[in-house]
């Protein structure tokens, strides 16, 4: 896990590597702090037809303010604040459907909101909360969202698909499998982190089976590297502690700002020689020693399993490759 330390083996640098984006549309989910953020941030001064900003709606002020604050140095960008609470099945569908009628065009999708090692809680469907916000309400977006995906790559579009991990997937080797039994459980697992590191190996795996669907469409997963975020204030409980006593000088000592840490996900955005499916560590290295990253198993196991669940609550299903 040589990530631990941030070594780059790609040289990469945002501001010269990410090419001009006329024309392109992208959507990120969560990107009113954090990696979300930082990404919007280094995105903007490439001109992109439009930039879709997801968020809570309780986060709209701070979205808000996101945006005033980029418009000052790039006062022409196109960011669209758009609400999209991922806790509720209902509501990301409802959210998707008006996108649908809405966007012409949608040339990069960021699936990168998400809750860590938070207390013990549902979402309104009936989920783990980290799992479901995580995991689930990210799958029936994207579902919702892919007949906009392959019509934009039918256009000739290179379209990508980023999925956020963690550096929590690493240490969540399941072997046992995914435990998708106990996703309807608040407390399912020993711990709220270990319930996170599951919603990151999910992650992975849901964009390895996109790949193999899709191959129209680049898949990718990424781990930003050990990022210092406000991971702490959101955490809760003795994993607060932990995080706070353990967890932040580690962090401090060895991790980086968001800015830093987006530029995985804007590589693999971006960059010549991305292999479809594929995990990559920061900034730019294939993952090839997670053998459960790539396992065949239990990639279809949550697929069926997710997929199950969406038809349960009234999903479209997946349009045809």
């Amino acid at each position: 896990m040589s990530f631990l330390f941030n070594p780059s083996k790609q040289v990469f640098n945002p501001h010269r590597d990410i090419p001009d984006l006329s024309g392109k549309a992208i959507l990120v989910t969560g990107g009113n702090t954090g990696l979300g953020a930082a990404t919007i941030k280094l995105l903007a001064p490439h001109n992109p037809l439009v930039i879709y900003l997801c968020v809570r709606p309780v986060s709209l002020p701070s979205a808000e303010e996101l945006v005033s604050s980029i418009k000052l140095s790039s006062p022409n960008i196109n960011i669209e604040i758009l609400p999209l609470e991922l806790s509720s099945l209902e509501k990301v569908k409802k959210f998707a459907s008006d996108f649908l009628q809405e966007a012409k065009q949608l040339d990069l999708l960021l699936l990168n909101a998400g809750i860590s090692s938070t207390a013990p809680a549902l979402t309104e469907d009936g989920y783990e909360s980290q799992f479901g916000i995580n995991h689930l309400g990210h799958a029936l977006l994207t579902q919702i969202l892919m007949p906009k995906l392959l019509e934009t790559s039918k256009k000739g579009s290179q379209v990508r698909i980023l999925a956020t991990s963690s550096i929590a997937a690493y240490f969540d080797p399941p072997p046992t499998g995914l435990a998708l039994g106990e996703m309807k459980k608040a407390d399912s697992l020993a711990s709220p982190y270990q319930r996170y590191g599951h919603s990151k190996v999910a992650a992975v795996l849901f964009a390895r089976k996109l790949s193999q669907i899709y191959p129209s469409i680049l898949s990718v997963s990424f781990n930003p590297g050990q990022v210092k975020t406000d991971l702490v204030k959101k955490a809760s409980g003795i994993n607060q502690w932990i995080l706070m006593f353990v967890g932040t000088p580690f962090m401090w000592l060895t991790g980086v700002s968001p800015e830093k840490g987006a530029e995985n996900g804007l590589w693999a955005a971006f960059a010549d020689g991305v292999k479809n499916g594929a995990n990559y560590e920061p900034v730019g290295v294939l993952e090839e020693n997670k053998k459960f990253f790539t396992d065949q198993k239990l990639t279809d196991e949550l697929w069926e399993w997710t997929n199950n669940e969406l038809a349960a609550h009234g999903a479209p299903g997946w349009p045809e490759a």
